[in-house]
């Protein structure tokens, strides 16, 4: 890796910096302490959940991410800027009010929508028969439906362009499901956890021994902090 690259860590959140619980390890949190503190990098966080709970979430990490990637990629957040760009806000208010009408059980959120995976079938034939447009993205047992191009590969790629040109950086992505397919696609750079799905762990370039976040904590360790026990 040139040393004159500027390294970018993108990390997801359930099942990536979390196991078996919505908390984040210990070792996790003191990798990621350290990374921010020692200037190793520019870090970010990305989720399907929404952006009140990214804030939340790095709000306990002692605010160690840079920016926040909500809704799969729809949202884009930067911390030191209090800065919020949205991607897909017209389509999101017209699906919502289709959606609405649907029967389906969905949540709302600012500009995704999610439902259980088993519902898959009737979303689908749902937005053929209104003829809207979507993405439907499986991520273990739910299913989002997005803007037609967005995920969080094109959030990502949008989001790092704030940080200058991406020749002077080197982009490393976490990621456990499939939603975090798209994830890598930007990525100079794939992380896969042990507990990632496969048809994650067959694209990755890395796959760590540990599961979550431990494997994050893992591979910073082994990365980064090479001198840190």
């Amino acid at each position: 890796m040139p040393e004159t690259l500027h390294n970018i860590l993108i990390f997801d959140y359930d099942g990536t910096l979390t196991y078996e619980s919505n908390e984040v390890p210990q070792v996790t949190r003191d990798a990621l302490k350290k990374m921010k503190e020692k200037k190793l990098a520019t870090l970010g966080i990305i989720s399907g959940r929404d952006l009140p709970f990214l804030q939340k979430v790095d709000q306990n990490l002692s605010s160690v991410f840079s920016f926040l990637i909500a809704e799969n990629g729809a949202i884009s957040y930067f911390s030191d800027l209090k800065k919020k760009e949205v991607l897909g806000k017209d389509w999101s208010e017209k699906a919502r009010r289709l959606l609405s009408t649907s029967g389906i059980p969905m949540h709302f959120a600012e500009v995704m929508f999610a439902t259980g995976i088993e519902n898959a079938p009737r979303v689908s034939d749902f937005l053929t028969k209104v003829g809207l447009e979507a993405k439907l993205v499986p991520n273990r047992d739910s299913l989002m439906v997005l803007p037609p191009g967005v995920d969080k590969g094109t959030g990502v790629a949008a989001t790092v362009q704030h940080f200058g040109t991406t020749k002077k950086h080197f982009l490393t992505c976490f990621g456990d499901g499939e939603n975090d397919l798209a994830l890598f696609a930007p990525a100079d750079l794939g992380v896969a956890v042990a507990n990632a799905v496969d048809a994650l762990k067959k694209i990755a370039d890395v796959v760590t021994e540990k599961p979550g976040g431990y494997g994050v904590a893992e591979y910073l360790s082994e990365t980064f902090l090479l001198e840190e026990p």
